[in-house]
């Protein structure tokens, strides 16, 4: 099935030479086995690329803009940024989910479903943008994506649960909280992870996410939560 890509190019401001380098980024895989005959790859090495190009001019742009963080703040800034979430809500302002190429049964899939292959072909995107004009272009595009969400950073404090979780627990139980993974379910597309963390050798607390990251950031806000009230630590002594 031909898209109109020239509306989305029209939306990016970016127009590629290389058209099949622009649909690959928006086929996913199920598009491609049932279509043997197309000559362009599917998004998953587009998307590895464009994942790596991302962390790096975010990287930039956070270091630029704080010049007082420190790495730990710069990292925490840069997860918040560089989340799923995000990534699903500029791909809608791009309308992306329109011209994704998707095999039928994928069609079919729930909303969410959807949103998590706009997520990783927004990606991909980046890839291909990266590989068609440069660096340079590249960052700038990114630098106008995201740039609305850097006004959050002023508006409320990211919470690193991870770390308070850590703080708290050698202050009061002189131990390190361990991450395990416990199960991995659902299809290929949305996975859930199940993440436990240990104390003392016993789990306290249990969480999933659709990422390993969102899966332990949600079990060590549980942990934090339970443990605090635990031993009565408001974080001020």
């Amino acid at each position: 099935m031909e898209k109109n890509l020239e509306d989305l190019e029209r939306a990016l401001n970016f127009k590629f030479k290389n058209k099949d380098l622009l649909k690959s980024a928006l086929t996913h895989k199920s598009y491609k086995i049932s279509h043997k005959d197309i000559n362009w790859e599917d998004n998953e090495r587009l998307e590895f690329l464009g994942d790596s190009v991302l962390n790096l001019c975010i990287s930039l742009l956070l270091f630029q803009k704080f010049k007082e963080d420190k790495e730990g703040a710069l990292t925490q800034k840069r997860a918040y940024l560089v989340c799923k979430n995000t990534l699903i809500k500029i791909s809608k302002k791009l309308n992306l989910c329109d011209y994704i190429y998707l095999g039928k049964r994928e069609k079919k899939l729930d909303k969410k479903s959807k949103e998590n292959i706009c997520a990783r072909a927004m990606e991909a995107l980046i890839g291909a943008i990266f590989l068609e004009g440069g660096f340079s272009i590249t960052f700038e595009k990114i630098k106008i994506w995201f740039s609305p969400y850097f006004v959050k950073f002023r508006q409320k404090k990211i919470k690193d649960y991870k770390t308070q979780l850590q703080e708290l627990a050698q202050k009061f139980y002189h131990k390190t909280p361990e991450y395990e993974i416990l199960s991995v379910s659902g299809p290929s597309h949305n996975p859930k992870f199940e993440i436990g963390i240990k104390l003392n050798g016993e789990i306290i607390t249990k969480a999933k996410g659709a990422s390993k990251k969102e899966a332990e950031l949600l079990a060590a806000k549980k942990a934090l939560k339970l443990l605090t009230k635990k031993v009565g630590y408001d974080g001020k002594k």
